[in-house]
Formats: C-alpha cells, sequence, structure tokens
C-alpha cells in the first residue's frame, strides 16, 4: 500500500509544478534554493554572463503551483554542452520536495535537451561524502568513473566523477 501512495505523491507533486526554461531573471532566486540544498552559490554575475553570453549552458527550473498563494522555485538544474559531452553543472530540489520524483524529472529534461544538443554521454563531479547524491544518481545509471582531489572547497573534500550514456 504504501507504494501506492507514494506513486499518488509522486504524480500529484509533478502535476503541481511547472517546467521552464531557466532564464537570467530567475538567477536572483537561485541563492535561496541553493542554500537550502548545501550547494555553493557561484554568484549571480556568473549566473547571468553563462545564461546570457555561453550558448552551450542552459537550465531549467521547476516552480510550485500551490492552489493558493504565491508561486515559488522548487528545484533547478544547470548543465552544459560541450561536444558530445553533456555536464550537469548543478541540480538541486527543495528538501521539503525530495524523494517525489521532481529531480528525476529535471534530469529526463537535461538528457533531452543533452540529446537534442548531439551529446551522447554526460558526467558530474559529486561529494564523496554526499551518499544522498551519489545514491539518486547512481539510480540514473551513472556509475563513478574517477576522482577529482580536493575538488570542492568549505569543506576541502574529494569529488567523484560519476557518467553514464544517454542513451540508456
Amino acid at each position: 500500500m504504501r507504494s501506492r501512495i507514494k506513486k499518488t505523491e509522486n504524480a500529484d507533486a509533478i502535476s503541481r509544478c511547472r517546467l521552464d526554461a531557466l532564464m537570467p531573471e530567475d538567477v536572483r532566486l537561485l541563492e535561496a534554493l541553493e542554500d537550502a540544498v548545501d550547494l555553493s552559490f557561484w554568484g549571480e554575475d556568473n549566473y547571468r554572463r553563462f545564461l546570457e553570453e555561453f550558448p552551450e549552458y542552459f537550465g531549467c527550473k521547476l516552480t510550485w503551483i500551490p492552489d493558493a498563494g504565491d508561486e515559488f522555485l522548487t528545484g533547478f538544474s544547470l548543465a552544459r554542452a560541450i561536444f558530445e559531452s553533456l555536464e550537469i553543472l548543478k541540480i538541486g530540489v527543495l528538501p521539503k520536495f525530495q524523494r517525489l520524483g521532481l529531480g528525476t524529472k529535471l534530469m529526463e529534461e537535461i538528457y533531452e535537451e543533452g540529446l537534442r544538443r548531439g551529446c551522447s554521454r554526460c558526467f558530474l563531479e559529486v561529494r564523496k561524502s554526499n551518499q544522498k547524491a551519489i545514491q539518486f544518481y547512481s539510480a540514473h545509471n551513472f556509475r563513478i568513473a574517477g576522482k577529482r582531489a580536493n575538488y570542492y572547497s568549505n569543506p576541502v573534500e574529494d569529488a567523484w566523477i560519476m557518467e553514464r550514456l544517454l542513451n540508456q
């Protein structure tokens, strides 16, 4: 019975979110979301430059549409496509909306855009200690392909390089 309830919750959560392209005007909303999911905010100017000046960068956002009240940013992703490689730079969903299929929805949109851009493989870096993220990526057919020593700061930590083929 629990899995049936969870599937219903997932479908409801997904139906209450709108998926759109991440635009430069959305950047001001990212810092609070990234803080909530322990991502490092790269600064408004950097995000704006990525989205306005570099066509290889793209992203998407999920906006929660409540029954009443204001809509709000629930999740986002940022990626870049370079030749045959798609790199996921950031993905995050507010904690209270995690495990409802919203992260999967963001991932699927990233894959589709990567395929449209001619990519055949996808990779990302993740903190070695971030077991929750590693499990999420493993469920999306990523495998550990290497390590980057001292890749992260605050605190300093190694990163796993994870990759997958896009046609899986």
